[in-house]
């Protein structure tokens, strides 16, 4: 029986490289047809700018009740397909639905968090094109022979809370996507991101903050690979864990066949800091998976840190004034992280 080695390469198929840019209502594939989400008239619309000039506006079935800063929108450049993703409702009613654009065809919308008593905020999504080679170990005199696998993975997460007295957690799921486009939910698989630490750490003095509720996907333009950023309040930390793709044997009745699925590995880990203006401030992400921190003065300028392993490090201060304006500070700060 031949054994196998896996070696792992990841193409991200549709994503940016950094934090701000992962997921949102607008996104340009590599062809450079460009799509965008909106709400109109209480509806749903994607609007599609095509390369070769053509336009089209795509209304969206059953997105009514959409929360407007919740859109994001994603193409699987392998099919074609378009996926819309969006938060329903607000409070404790709130549902976080897919819908899939194929061949000329809406499929959904489907509910994917929020319908087993829970509420589901703040969806993020990135498409992801992920490649493998397995090298077949070979018969003595032959050549090792290469296999390769590549699916497309629909990234998503989102905050989950039961109630208002408690602070809630992350969520991360992984959706492969057929060669046809279509979603499948049946191998859909999700993980509460919680009380990720192998030891206890108490975080009733951290704030329950909304700000704290928005994991965030994105890419990590060294190793290429999809991330998610969150908040862990059970861990009292800031979390980053890489989303790996990997091969794995998989029994069907009496045989085995492989297929590509999504693991989960450590990569970084922040404490909270309960002095900081948790509520108030923006996070960044560096290549190197470093947490910068920044948020408003009281004196007209913009305060920021790197946020070491134990949480503590120096605050810096930028000043504004007539050669530096809000947004030219933060695009300073967001250069440090490259």
């Amino acid at each position: 029986m031949r054994g196998i080695r896996t070696v792992l390469i990841a193409v991200v198929a549709l994503a940016v490289a950094g934090l701000a840019g992962a997921g949102g209502p607008m996104t340009l594939t590599k062809s450079g047809d460009l799509f965008s989400v909106s709400k109109v008239d209480g509806q749903l619309v994607v609007s599609a700018e095509y390369a070769d000039g053509t336009f089209a506006e795509l209304p969206v079935p059953q997105s009514d009740v959409a929360v407007r800063d919740s859109l994001q929108v994603g193409v699987d450049e392998a099919s074609g397909a378009l996926f819309v993703l969006w938060q329903k409702n607000t409070g404790l009613d709130s549902k976080v639905r897919i819908a899939t654009y194929v061949d000329g065809i809406w499929i959904g919308p489907s509910t994917i968090a929020g319908y087993d008593g829970t509420a589901a905020f703040h969806p993020q999504l990135m498409v992801h094109r992920a490649r493998n080679e397995v090298v077949e170990d070979a018969l003595e005199g032959e050549e090792p022979e290469v296999t390769v696998f590549e699916t497309t993975f629909i990234h998503l997460a989102w905050w989950s809370q039961a109630t208002e007295d408690e602070p809630g957690a992350a969520v991360y799921a992984w959706l492969p996507v057929a060669g046809d486009g279509t979603p499948q939910f049946d191998s859909m698989d999700e993980t509460i991101l919680s009380d990720l630490l192998p030891y206890g750490a108490a975080c009733f003095e951290v704030e329950n903050t909304d700000n704290l509720k928005h994991p965030k996907l994105f890419v990590d333009p060294q190793s290429r690979m999809p991330h998610v950023f969150l908040s862990d309040y059970l861990g009292c930390a800031f979390q980053i864990m890489e989303l790996r793709p990997v091969v794995v044997d998989i029994a069907e009745d009496l045989t085995k066949r492989r297929r590509q699925i999504i693991i989960l590995r450590h990569g970084r880990t922040v404490a909270m800091r309960r002095d900081l203006p948790l509520a108030t401030a923006k996070m960044e992400i560096g290549g190197d998976l470093s947490i910068l921190m920044h948020w408003d003065g009281a004196d007209n300028s913009l305060l920021y840190l790197e946020l070491d392993p134990d949480g503590i490090s120096e605050t810096r201060k930028l000043t504004i004034g007539d050669n530096l304006d809000h947004e030219g500070a933060v695009e300073l700060i967001r250069g440090l992280t490259n």
